[in-house]
């Protein structure tokens, strides 16, 4: 249980905890990932930290666990994001560059992706 842990702590470190997938986000018709200004409810929008780190998974089951598997097939995450290696950045990048749009500019929201903000209804 030690080695699972020390390599979870070691891919928690990777996290610039820059609060940018704890934003809403939807996709449109056309894939477009549409950016909300909607952040989770234990984001402090200041700091751009999640208050809850440690224990976000248990506190906020709705939180998206990134895995290694999962980060190189996510689209929406910034391109200088700690998970990503290299390879993945510059996928990441080409990808937004040809399908990021501002919130309202997309036709209608087909369905969210990422981290569900206030709308859930956990609590600490």
């Amino acid at each position: 249980m030690t080695e699972i842990s020390d390599k979870n702590i070691q891919w928690d470190a990777l996290c610039k905890q820059c609060g940018s997938c704890c934003f809403e986000k939807f996709e449109d018709d056309q894939g477009n990932i549409l950016y909300t200004q909607t952040a989770c409810r234990y984001l402090d929008v200041v700091t751009r930290r999640c208050r809850i780190f440690e224990r976000r998974f248990e506190i906020n089951p709705r939180c998206l666990k990134l895995t290694p598997e999962l980060v190189p097939t996510l689209r929406w995450l910034p391109p200088d994001c700690g998970y990503l290696q290299p390879s993945d950045r510059r996928a990441v990048k080409n990808k937004n560059n040809c399908s990021e749009k501002k919130r309202g500019e997309g036709r209608r929201k087909r369905k969210q992706t990422g981290r569900t903000p206030e709308s859930e209804n956990t609590q600490t």
